[in-house]
C-alpha cells in the first residue's frame, strides 16, 4: 500500500478496515467449514490419492495464480468502498487502484492461460478451450477488468465517470466470489470442480449475498451523497459552457464503446454458464450450452473489438478525422489483405480473424516504428528515442501486441487442425498435414501409483523424410483410484504441434487405438497469452520519471 500519500490516510484506512472484514469472513469459512487441523475419526494408512488428472505440474501452479487474480480482486474492491464513502475525487482514486486491478488481472490472465495449457496437455482430447461452466466462470471477472482497466484511464485523464468505474470494480471481485461458490459448492458439473460439499456452497453463497448486497447498498447510498454535493457546489459557481466538443472518432469514444462491447460479452458468457443451472433448478429440465451459442455471439462481439481497438490506438484524446488513417496506416491493410487470396476457402469468420488480428499487429508495429522515426533517421538516433518512449506506451504495445498474436494464433489452429484415428499395429502409421506418425513399439511399465501402456512413435516429415522426433504417449490404470487416463505427448515445431494419445489394445487384433491431432497455432495462443499477461505486470510497475513520451 505504498502508493498513498498522507493526503490519503483516510482512504488507505477505511480500505485497510474493508479488507480486513473480507479476510475475516474467509478466514472464518476456513475455520467453521474447512479446518485443517480438524482430526480424521480414524487413521487411515492409505487414502484414495490425487484425481488423476490432477498429478500434472499444470494443476500444482495454475490454480495459485488463478486465485492470486481472483484475491487481487479484493483490493481495489476494498478501494471502491473506501472512495465511495469518502467521496475521493475519480482522479486520485483511479491513480491509486490502476495498478492494482493491472496486478489482478494479469494474474488472472496467467492463470486462465496456464489452465487451458493443462487442459490441452491432459485431458487428451486436444483442445485448450471448451467453453466449459469453469473456464468460464474466471473468463467472466477476466472480461470486466478488461473493460474496467481501460476505463481507468478515463477516469484519470478527464476525471469523470468515476462512479461506473467503481460499479465495474465492485462487479469484478463479486464475480470472482462467484466463481468460488460455483467451483466449490459441486453446482457445475465439469472436469475443472473437484469439490462437492454442500456446505462449503451455503457458507460462500451467504458470503456472496453479503459482499453483493452491502457493496450495492453503499454504492447506490454514496453515489446519490457525491450528486447531491456536487450539485450544491455547481449552484455556487457560475455557469460555464463547453467550448470544444469532442468528435466520435476520439481515444475517448472508442475506449467507452469498446466497453459496451466488452460487457455485452460477458452478458454472453453469464447467461451461457447460469441458464442451465437455473434452469434445472426451477423445471428439472437437463440442458447443455456449447460452443455454437458461444462462436456464434462471442466471436462477431471479439471481432468488433480488436477493430476498435485498432481505431482506437490512432485516434487521440480529443478526437481527429478517421478518413486519413487508411493514408496513413496503407502498409498495414494492405498487408493484412494481402494474405486473403490464400485462405478464401475458409469460413468467413477465420478470415476476418486472421485479417483483422495481422492488421492489428503490424498496426502496433508501425505506430511503434514512426514513434522512433525507424529508417527516417540514423539508427542511433532511433535508438535514443526508442529510450525515450514510456513504459506505459511498450506495456500497451505488448498488451495488444499479444491480443493480436493470440487471436491469430485461434484462428490459425481452428482453420488448419486435422485429427486422424486408427487402430495400430507395430510399424503403421498415421498421416496428419505433412507428417507421419508410426508406431515403432508397444509396452507395459509399472509405477509406484500406476500401470501404463506406452507407445513409442517416430514424427517424419514428408516434405524431405526426416525423422524430427519422437512421442511416447500412455494410457494408464492408477491402482489406487481405480481410474483409468489418457497421458498425452506432444512434439512441439515452431508453429505447430504434433498431439497423439493412445488407448486400450485390442488383443484380439493385436492392435491399438491411436489418435493424433495436427495443432496448427498453438505455440503463438502461448506466446499471445504470456505477451498480455507481461504487459499489464509492466503497466502496473512505477514509471520512471526519465521516461517521456515521444
Amino acid at each position: 500500500m505504498g502508493i498513498f500519500t498522507d493526503n490519503d490516510s483516510k482512504l488507505k484506512k477505511v480500505s485497510l478496515i474493508t479488507q480486513g472484514l473480507i479476510c475475516f469472513c474467509f478466514l472464518l469459512f476456513t475455520l467453521l467449514e474447512s479446518n485443517p487441523f480438524t482430526k480424521m475419526p480414524s487413521v487411515e494408512k492409505d487414502g484414495l490419492g490425487f484425481n488423476p488428472i490432477l498429478q500434472d505440474i499444470g494443476l500444482a501452479i495454475h490454480p495459485p495464480i488463478l486465485y492470486l487474480g481472483y484475491l487481487g480482486f479484493s483490493v481495489p474492491f476494498s478501494l471502491s468502498i473506501a472512495g465511495l464513502i469518502l467521496n475521493t475525487e475519480g482522479n486520485v482514486w483511479a491513480k491509486i487502484v490502476r495498478p492494482w486491478v493491472l496486478i489482478s488481472w494479469s494474474l488472472l490472465t496467467l492463470g486462465i492461460s496456464l489452465g487451458s495449457w493443462w487442459a490441452y496437455r491432459e485431458l487428451g482430447w486436444g483442445g485448450f478451450w471448451f467453453w466449459d461452466p469453469v473456464e468460464n466462470v474466471s473468463l467472466m471477472p477476466w472480461l470486466i477488468a478488461v473493460a474496467l482497466t481501460h476505463l481507468l484511464l478515463v477516469v484519470r485523464n478527464f476525471n469523470t465517470l468515476r462512479n461506473f468505474a467503481i460499479l465495474l470494480t465492485l462487479t469484478t471481485f463479486i464475480l470472482s466470489v462467484t466463481g468460488t461458490f460455483l467451483v466449490r459448492s459441486g453446482i457445475l458439473s465439469s472436469v475443472h470442480t473437484f469439490a462437492d460439499d454442500p456446505r462449503y456452497g451455503l457458507y460462500i453463497l451467504a458470503l456472496l449475498g453479503v459482499i453483493t448486497v452491502s457493496s450495492l447498498v453503499i454504492f447506490v447510498v454514496f453515489t446519490n451523497t457525491s450528486a447531491q454535493c456536487l450539485t450544491l457546489e455547481s449552484e455556487k459557481k457560475p455557469a460555464t459552457q463547453v467550448t470544444e466538443g469532442r468528435r466520435f472518432f476520439s481515444r475517448f469514444t472508442m475506449i467507452l464503446m469498446n466497453n459496451l462491447l466488452f460487457i455485452t460479452a460477458f452478458f454472453i458468457v453469464f447467461v451461457g454458464t447460469l441458464y442451465p443451472t437455473v434452469l434445472e433448478y426451477l423445471t428439472g429440465e437437463l440442458i447443455s450450452v456449447g460452443a455454437p451459442y458461444y462462436n456464434s455471439l462471442f466471436n462477431p462481439i471479439a471481432l468488433a473489438i480488436l477493430v476498435l481497438t485498432m481505431i482506437g490506438q490512432y485516434c487521440s484524446w480529443q478526437g481527429n478525422s478517421l478518413l486519413p488513417i487508411f493514408h496513413e496506416y496503407r502498409f498495414s491493410f494492405c498487408s493484412a489483405a494481402a494474405i486473403l487470396p490464400f485462405i478464401f476457402h475458409m469460413e468467413l469468420i477465420i478470415v476476418l480473424s486472421i485479417t483483422i488480428s495481422i492488421a492489428l499487429l503490424i498496426f502496433v508495429l508501425e505506430a511503434y516504428s514512426k514513434r522512433i522515426r525507424l529508417f527516417k533517421v540514423a539508427f542511433g538516433e532511433s535508438i535514443l528515442l526508442a529510450r525515450r518512449v514510456s513504459k506505459s506506451y511498450y506495456a500497451m504495445m505488448a498488451a495488444h501486441a499479444g491480443v493480436a498474436i493470440l487471436v491469430l494464433g485461434i484462428a490459425y489452429s481452428v482453420g488448419w487442425q486435422e485429427k486422424k484415428e486408427n487402430y495400430l499395429k507395430i510399424g503403421d502409421s498415421i498421416t496428419v498435414n505433412k507428417f507421419k506418425v508410426t508406431l515403432q513399439n508397444i509396452e507395459l511399465i509399472k509405477e509406484k501409483n500406476f500401470h501404463a501402456v506406452r507407445g513409442t512413435m517416430d514424427i517424419r516429415n514428408l516434405l524431405n523424410n526426416k525423422i524430427l522426433g519422437e512421442v511416447t504417449p500412455e494410457y494408464r490404470f492408477y491402482l489406487v483410484e481405480g481410474q483409468k487416463n489418457v497421458e498425452s505427448s506432444i512434439y512441439h515445431n515452431l508453429l505447430s504441434d504434433i498431439y497423439v494419445v493412445i488407448g486400450e489394445i485390442d488383443k484380439s487384433k493385436s492392435k491399438i487405438a491411436a489418435k493424433v491431432h495436427y495443432k496448427p497455432g498453438m505455440p503463438i495462443i502461448w506466446l499471445g497469452s504470456f505477451l498480455i499477461a507481461f504487459g499489464l505486470l509492466l503497466a502496473a510497475l512505477p514509471s520512471s520519471k526519465r521516461a517521456k513520451v515521444v
